[in-house]
């Protein structure tokens, strides 16, 4: 499947940013320019001991790729615009040392056409010749596969709110995986048998599937990004899946009862253990794992005919 994208506001995102920068740099020696008092002279975050500018932008996800680079190359003129506007303040906050890097800080860099703007910016600051910059200045675009792993999860770590945005799996997706996993599909279809119609039976199987890949998606992700709360949100899963294989499913209802009852159990233990994951993160991976259950047990309808 395509890769999960972490859904940031903007305000979370410069946070997380200036956690990562301090690694890089040490706490003493990021300062940050407020943006409430009379703008922010196209820079968030600096550096004197490195002089090197930065500036945070978190685009609206999900969106396409081309989307996403245009509205960081857009984000990249305007704030260097500013930079040049308040060229004589920037030499100020810069001791007078000129500015020999420019950055933004972003989320997610996937597109030759922001290296290839960056170029061109970095030409167009050079040719400026303005004193407040160095005359190999350089316009860059980074995204936290830029920095150390622990220093990504430390910044995670932090958030108050984890928010993945998941894709669909694609039809070749969903195909490549039933002609590989027959056995499960067909425990799938003998045991929602008990929970469709035989005119509801295929797309009901079709939508499980869809889950497992798309809450196995979202663990992965999570296992790379946010192990910590990776961890929490597998104990959750893997204390409910022993109490299922021990017990088993609650007596009595119809299957479809019994899955509410799974669904709310699973979603409130993962909540209780990882409440930074976002809720509609949380039933996801509550969809995913329960669908898993159904593929290779532990839950079935047993009084169910």
């Amino acid at each position: 499947m395509s890769s999960a994208i972490q859904v940031w506001n903007p305000d979370d995102w410069e946070l997380f940013a200036f956690s990562l920068l301090q690694g890089r740099h040490g706490p003493l020696h990021v300062h940050k320019i407020p943006a409430a008092h009379k703008g922010d002279y196209g820079v968030d975050y600096y550096c004197t001991k490195e002089s090197v500018a930065y500036q945070c932008y978190a685009v609206e996800e999900p969106i396409d790729i081309a989307t996403r680079a245009e509205r960081q190359k857009k984000k990249i003129t305007n704030d260097l615009g500013k930079l040049i506007a308040n060229h004589v303040e920037i030499a100020k906050i810069f001791l007078g040392v000129p500015v020999r890097h420019w950055i933004l800080v972003a989320p997610l860099h996937d597109s030759k056409e922001v290296n290839l703007h960056c170029a061109k910016k970095t030409k167009d600051l050079r040719d400026a010749g303005c004193t407040a910059l160095d005359p190999m200045i350089e316009v860059m675009i980074q995204d936290p596969s830029s920095f150390p792993p622990d220093a990504v999860a430390l910044g995670m770590s932090t958030l108050s709110e984890v928010a993945l945005s998941i894709p669909s799996p694609s039809q070749k997706e969903l195909d490549s995986w039933v002609a590989g996993s027959s056995d499960l599909l067909a425990n799938a279809t003998q045991k929602l048998k008990k929970r469709a119609t035989p005119d509801q039976l295929d797309g009901v199987v079709a939508e499980a599937v869809r889950s497992f890949l798309q809450g196995n998606a979202l663990l992965d992700a999570l296992r790379s990004g946010s192990p910590d709360l990776h961890e929490k949100v597998m104990s959750a899963i893997k204390a409910r899946t022993r109490r299922l294989q021990f017990a088993g499913p609650k007596a009595g209802g119809s299957a479809g009862e019994i899955l509410h009852a799974e669904l709310d159990a699973l979603v409130a233990a993962i909540r209780a253990a990882a409440p930074s994951l976002s809720n509609e993160n949380a039933e996801q991976v509550a969809y995913g794992s329960i669908c898993e259950w159904i593929m290779r047990c532990p839950l079935d309808f047993p009084h169910v005919q």
